[in-house]
């Protein structure tokens, strides 16, 4: 590697090159350089270290910095009620939720009652009774434990009606199929099923 002169000595050896006549015109950084002279090194010299006087008062003075833009948490009233209500109800997290629009085209924005005119108690789920109780707190003035109570109270009683509409259903259904299971031809019907069944595995079984 060839050696390099140090940048002091760069405007010295410049001028003897002008004096032997080995460069005709001087260059134009020439007389910058004589009047700034470089470092004695290319490679840049570490900042001096800064005294704890001034460690300390950059310290202090960190509340006078402006913080970096955040957004802002985007919270709604009843965010705290939602988590409430499944945290006592868990299990209506695995009900199915029905995302079909009304007959309008609009979702329910009416939330004065727990179940409206013409609705069916399989359609108020824990949304809607989280609704109501923030609509009885804001509207009615109601303190949050008891306007919970009274929601949850009529859920309850909901609830306790559709189940007894569905075990109504299921026993007609299940005295409906006992019905036809009694007369002849439905007698016929599963004795001829269970015949062709019996020969479509003997026919398998040769194969």
């Amino acid at each position: 590697m060839a050696f390099r002169a140090p940048p002091t000595g760069l405007a010295k050896h410049v001028s003897k090159l002008l004096k032997g006549n080995l460069m005709k015109k001087p260059p134009v950084w020439l007389s910058v350089v004589q009047n700034t002279p470089p470092g004695p090194s290319i490679i840049r010299s570490q900042n001096p270290e800064v005294p704890a006087e001034t460690q300390r008062l950059r310290h202090s003075q960190k509340h006078l910095r402006t913080p970096p833009p955040r957004p802002r948490a985007i919270v709604y009233p009843e965010d705290r009620l939602r988590r409430q209500f499944f945290k006592d109800h868990p299990f209506e997290l695995a009900r199915p939720k029905v995302l079909v629009e009304n007959e309008n085209g609009l979702n329910r924005t009416d939330f004065s009652k727990l179940m409206l005119d013409n609705m069916h108690p399989s359609q108020v789920d824990g949304e809607a009774v989280i609704k109501y109780q923030l609509y009885l707190m804001t509207h009615d003035n109601m303190p949050e434990r008891k306007a919970y109570a009274k929601a949850t109270s009529e859920f309850y009683q909901l609830r306790a009606q559709q189940e007894e509409q569905e075990r109504k259903q299921k026993e007609k259904m299940a005295n409906v199929l006992n019905t036809l299971q009694k007369k002849k031809w439905t007698q016929k019907g599963l004795y001829l099923e269970e015949r062709a069944l019996r020969q479509g595995q003997k026919s398998i079984a040769q194969f």
